[in-house]
């Protein structure tokens, strides 16, 4: 992180005139990127999903999991290619998951759009099921189409889950408990607007870590509280540096009672906190 934080204090304008000109440029990265991705998401991936990956589900429906493994990792690949070559993002990474791993239990905190391309490329094995707001089900080309494709399970959120969504984060469970899933779960519930790392909706993890007993990893990333929404990215997105830490693999209890499973989950956000104060340290001197 020391280069990163020397990197950004050698960037750092020391007059208006050159901030000025550096925000218009900037400004201009990311709307080419975004328009970039926009069309990417709509032609490549839309078109994709209904032309190329829906026929060969169909005609292999064996190969079903690998298909959507390889056209998730393929296009987060591509969304943080797109994003390191338009508007010079840089991820730097400490940790990892091992590639022997299998299937584990991800939780990341959630800062911006581009948490979820993100995670997708720092975890190995059977590609994870993601816990999915009930309003992206419809209405958002690719991802909503991609998301039911995938099985993701969809949760409203509320403070009492419904029966068919208790149902769904069951089978996710054990699907990851049968090794032919991970799961990646925001555990905050929604994207913070400082980046500090806010108290869990912990229910729907303490359910999955109920069912499957699997290694669990946390994924701490920092630097795009900036581009919470698209909005943002259509004018903040470029220059970003984003830090990320890999913590794990932590072993939840085995028969975890709700006492034991409360500490567990507290634990792992106290490491998380301590990550991301650790990626913070360097801007703080």
């Amino acid at each position: 992180m020391k280069d990163l934080d020397s990197s950004i204090l050698r960037t750092a304008p020391a007059r208006a005139e050159p901030a000025t000109r550096g925000g218009v440029i900037r400004a201009a990265q990311s709307i080419l990127f975004l328009t970039c991705y926009l069309v990417y998401l709509t032609v490549v991936m839309g078109l994709g999903q209904r032309l190329v990956l829906w026929p060969l589900i169909t005609l292999l429906p064996s190969r079903r999991e690998r298909l959507v493994r390889r056209w998730l990792r393929a296009h987060a690949r591509a969304t943080l290619g797109l994003a390191r070559a338009l508007a010079g993002v840089r991820v730097e990474t400490t940790g990892g998951i091992p590639a022997d791993t299998g299937a584990c239990v991800v939780a990341m905190n959630h800062q911006s759009v581009l948490d979820i391309p993100l995670g997708l490329t720092l975890i190995p094995g059977p590609y994870p099921l993601i816990p999915t707001r009930d309003r992206y089900r419809n209405g958002i080309p690719a991802i909503s189409p991609l998301a039911r494709l995938a099985r993701f399970p969809f949760v409203s959120q509320r403070r009492v889950a419904t029966r068919a969504e208790l149902l769904a984060l069951a089978e996710a469970a054990r699907a990851v408990e049968r090794g032919e899933h991970s799961l990646l779960i925001f555990p905050e519930g929604h994207r913070t607007h400082s980046g500090a790392i806010e108290p869990f909706m912990s229910s729907g993890l303490k359910l999955i870590l109920s069912r499957a007993h699997r290694p669990v990893y946390c994924i701490v990333a920092d630097g795009m509280v900036h581009m919470r929404t698209m909005a943002d990215v259509a004018l903040r997105f470029a220059g970003t540096r984003i830090g990320v830490i890999i913590l794990g693999p932590f072993t939840p209890p085995e028969r975890g009672t709700p006492a034991t499973l409360d500490a567990f989950v507290e634990d792992l956000r106290t490491h998380m906190t301590a990550a991301l104060d650790r990626l913070r340290a360097p801007l703080a001197r």
